[in-house]
C-alpha cells in the first residue's frame, strides 16, 4: 500500500512539476475536450457543450444527461426513416398498378 502511494505521488510530481508532464497533461486535456466535442456533435447537440465537461460537477450531470436523454440526431433519423418508408410504399403501389 505504501509503495503504491509512493508511485502515485511520484507520478503526480512528474505531471505537475516537469515540462514534459505539463505537455502530457495539456495533450490529455485537449484529447478529452475534442472527444466530448465529437460526442456532443454526433448526438445532435452543440459541440461547445464540451467546455462544460471541463468543470467536474457539471461534467457528471452532463454525462448523465447525454447517456439518458433522447438525442436530436436519433429523432431526426427516425423522422427520415418514416418519410422514406412512405415514399417506398407509394413507389411500390405506383409500380404495381
Amino acid at each position: 500500500m505504501e509503495r503504491t502511494l509512493e508511485l502515485v505521488r511520484a507520478a503526480l510530481q512528474w505531471l505537475l512539476y516537469t515540462e514534459l508532464g505539463h505537455a502530457v497533461g495539456l495533450a490529455s486535456l485537449l484529447l478529452y475536450f475534442l472527444a466530448w466535442c465529437r460526442i456532443f456533435s454526433r448526438a445532435g447537440y452543440p459541440g461547445a457543450l464540451a467546455f462544460l465537461m471541463l468543470v467536474p460537477p457539471v461534467a457528471v450531470v452532463l454525462f448523465t444527461f447525454i447517456a439518458f436523454a433522447p438525442w436530436p440526431a436519433r429523432r431526426e433519423l427516425a423522422a427520415m426513416r418514416r418519410v422514406q418508408r412512405v415514399v417506398h410504399e407509394a413507389e411500390r403501389r405506383r409500380l404495381a398498378g
